[in-house]
């Protein structure tokens, strides 16, 4: 009985670790793109610097101190204001507000969101830095406009040119940039990549104890935890999404490092335990997939550095899940063949 209800507690187990890694987002962090968005001109004072973070996703703004700096809105309304002594206030009352929560404005406004209202500020920082998603320096649609379908996608195109107006002690200014196509990555040398290490994990799966199992999840665990890590300290704090970049692979270190203690114990419990952590590890390989095949990633490593990471995570935590599979359905037949041969006699 117990047998047959093993592999119900094994799915379900991989369940609840997904479930637990897939922890819910705050805010809508940058994620790989082909969107470059990128400023080439600030107009007027009060602006000491201003950059774009993660390829389109976040203008990051530091203000003059002594000054009284404000990003307008869409309607020209009081939106972002960073006051001389480094405080930063978001008018609450602002439609833009509530339409930069997410990234495409699929949003449905509050009552009070009225741009001719008067202002209701929230203070948000106290450095005078501050980072928001802004509709008017990025595509606002997961589909890419006519002109990238037209050449399929692999030719460098300027999108539009776009200004966020400011105003500085009363005084009108802006920042003035464009957003730009950039073409895919050769994704086919990290699937290549991917495939080569699924298939040697695989094999070595088939034949390992489950305590060399369980240290190469460890590795590959972090690995992912490196990756994970390296994503997050890439966006600004209003944008950071404790997800299953940086939650996953630490339980997955836990679970791993349990295992390979109790292997001397439970082979078969330390082999369980190892097929739910690499049906984890899969999944957070699976939803990093983008990194192989877009130009403009979020992270502090180097481009390479992440693809080959994510390559060799996916394809090893794969090829564990299927090496392990494989290794107890071996097993499961021969006892089972065994068995029957013990009845026989």
């Amino acid at each position: 009985m117990f047998a047959r209800t093993r592999p119900l507690m094994v799915t379900a187990g991989a369940i609840a670790l997904i479930v637990l890694t897939a922890a819910p987002a705050w805010a809508d962090a940058a994620t790989p793109t082909n969107f470059r968005s990128q400023i080439f001109a600030v107009e007027g004072p009060g602006v000491a610097a201003v950059e774009i973070i993660g390829g389109d996703a976040f203008v990051r703004m530091v203000a003059e101190p002594g000054m009284v700096v404000e990003v307008l809105g869409y309607e020209g309304e009081e939106y972002i204001r960073f006051d001389p002594d480094g405080t930063v206030v978001v008018n609450q009352r602002s439609p833009a507000t509530y339409l930069n929560d997410d990234r495409y404005a699929n949003v449905e406004l509050p009552a009070e969101a009225d741009a001719a209202a008067v202002p209701r500020w929230e203070t948000v920082s106290g450095d005078g830095t501050y980072a928001w998603h802004d509709h008017r320096t990025h595509w606002m649609s997961p589909t890419p406009p006519a002109a990238v379908l037209a050449t399929g996608g692999e030719e460098t195109l300027q999108i539009f040119d776009w200004i966020l107006p400011l105003r500085t002690d009363g005084a009108g200014g802006r920042i003035v940039g464009t957003l730009t196509w950039i073409p895919s990555t050769t994704a086919l040398p990290w699937f290549t990549l991917t495939a080569v290490v699924l298939v040697a994990s695989a094999a070595y799966a088939v034949r390992a104890a489950p305590r060399p199992q369980a240290l190469l999840l460890l590795v590959l665990a972090v690995a992912a935890l490196v990756a994970g890590v390296s994503a997050i300290l890439a966006q600004p704090p209003e944008g950071r999404v404790f997800g299953i970049d940086v939650v996953g692979p630490p339980v997955i270190v836990l679970l791993s490092g349990f295992a390979a203690t109790t292997a001397r114990r439970s082979a078969r419990s330390a082999s369980q335990l190892v097929l739910i952590g690499s049906v984890g590890l899969s999944v957070w390989g699976i939803l990093r997939v983008g990194v192989l095949t877009h130009p403009i990633l979020p992270t502090m490593l180097p481009y390479a550095a992440d693809r080959l990471i994510t390559a060799m995570v996916l394809g090893g935590a794969v090829g564990l899940t299927a090496g392990i599979t494989a290794s107890i359905t071996l097993a499961n037949r021969a006892q089972r063949i065994t068995g029957d041969e013990h009845h026989a006699s």
